[in-house]
């Protein structure tokens, strides 16, 4: 039997904006929490960090040495548990990986402070310690030490803990700060990396963001679902833009763009997963460290057209990979030595388009193969939901190359790295109607 093609045709559609509005209290919050601008130096880990990650194990303990002078034996780290469903078992796995790394066990404090009991533990109940953060025997105690490392779970269990339900801080919350403020390290991986920025994203996937914009949590106990995208007070050490993480692996593009345009900040930072954003205060920089990379989106000249659900153009975007830094006090870039220049000798040839941008990694190759070490000047990329078998819905992802742009690859420990500066995007949403040609 002979096979009818399948014609895809995508047609621009108009859609009534709708996003969702801060509630007063909400913005109240946000506001009233602290924000740092310190001395100290930030590991944003977007997650899955192995315990073999040399790179970025041992960027955390040099950071943690520089804070007094110290020697690695010297070192004192205090991890915050909270986030995790095994407060204990989470943090017990980085104190093990700490003490692989050189620190001595006696000098890795676990803080009391967490909000559920871990099933691991027969002698104490952890959910106890779900008031610890007004603790000013803990906060005391952390002001002695070096580093503080956040482990991963839910961000909100982090914040309820750390942040009062007026979004002040904290007296442990208060401690901490100081520390960093003075010159300390402070990190963390997957949600300990999500509560850096203020506001910060609860929860949502790509999808639902772009369908159904961003919702406001009204307090600290409310539910969020999966799918919808909520912001939220986060601890605001990250004054520079909202972080998410798990990024390329999960395919969290789409809801980076739309918290970043919601909340009117320039720069969005998506760490991918068993990779660092080292940002150091002293001189305004981030660094990238680990076995993947990070997205910065860049929306201080993008524009959003008027009558569609969510569209925006001219996004700029940029990706960088180990060894790479981003200087946040003017804009630039200081790539790694073994990345070099792709512009004049790209490897591919013209790529098809490609069907679902959220992929795991799926945006890595549009940016690098299917783009900068292209010879095509554009590439495209869809995501579509299919109504009937006839029909659907969905956004097209448009990325242009301009004089700008440049790309780079390297082999770097034995593999290959690419990084990406100055790639413009357009993000427009169309309807899909399938036709068979007869």
């Amino acid at each position: 039997m002979r096979k009818l093609p399948i014609i895809f045709v995508l047609v621009l559609t108009m859609f009534s904006i709708t996003m969702y509005s801060f509630q007063a209290g909400a913005t109240e919050n946000m506001n009233s929490l602290s924000k740092t601008s310190g001395k100290g130096s930030l590991v944003i880990v977007g997650g899955a960090l192995s315990s073999d990650n040399e790179a970025v194990y041992n960027k955390y303990l040099t950071l943690a040495q520089q804070y007094k002078g110290k020697s690695l034996k010297d070192v004192k780290i205090a991890i915050i548990p909270a986030a995790s469903a095994a407060p204990i078992e989470s943090a017990d796995a980085y104190k093990d990986d700490f003490v692989r790394y050189g620190v001595p066990e006696k000098n890795i404090y676990t803080a009391p402070i967490a909000l559920m009991d871990d099933p691991s533990t027969k002698d104490v109940d952890e959910s106890t310690w779900k008031d610890n953060g007004n603790s000013a025997e803990i906060a005391k105690e952390l002001e002695e030490f070096d580093a503080v490392w956040f482990v991963g779970g839910d961000q909100l269990r982090h914040i309820k803990t750390l942040v009062s339900a007026d979004g002040k801080d904290t007296v442990v919350l208060k401690a901490i700060r100081k520390i960093y403020e003075n010159g300390a390290v402070l990190g963390g991986s997957s949600a300990g990396a999500a509560v850096m920025s203020n506001p910060m994203i609860a929860s949502g996937t790509s999808v639902g963001a772009l369908k159904e914009g961003v919702h406001i949590l009204k307090n600290f106990d409310q539910e969020t679902g999966d799918d919808q995208l909520f912001l939220t007070t986060g601890l605001g050490f990250f004054t520079h833009g909202i972080v998410d993480q798990h990024f390329l692996e999960r395919g969290r593009f789409g809801r980076l763009l739309v918290a970043s345009q919601y909340n009117k900040t320039r720069y969005g930072f998506g760490v991918d997963e068993n990779s660092a954003m080292v940002y150091t205060g002293a001189d305004e920089s981030v660094e990238i460290v680990g076995a993947s990379g990070l997205l910065i989106v860049d929306l201080q000249g993008a524009t959003t057209p008027k009558g569609k659900r969510f569209a925006l153009n001219n996004v700029t975007m940029h990706y960088l990979e180990k060894g790479d830094r981003f200087h946040l006090n003017d804009g630039t870039f200081t790539l790694n030595k073994l990345h070099e220049t792709t512009k004049g000798i790209e490897y591919y040839s013209k790529n098809p388009i490609t069907k679902d941008i959220f992929g795991p990694q799926v945006l890595k190759k549009v940016l690098t193969e299917d783009l900068i070490d292209n010879e095509a000047a554009t590439a495209d990329a869809l995501w579509f939901d299919m109504e009937d078998e006839k029909k659907g819905t969905g956004f097209r992802f448009t990325f242009r190359k301009t004089d700008k742009t440049e790309g780079f690859w390297g082999r770097i420990d034995k593999v290959g790295s690419y990084s990406a500066l100055n790639v413009q995007m357009d993000v427009e949403p169309i309807s899909i109607k399938i036709s068979i040609d007869k």
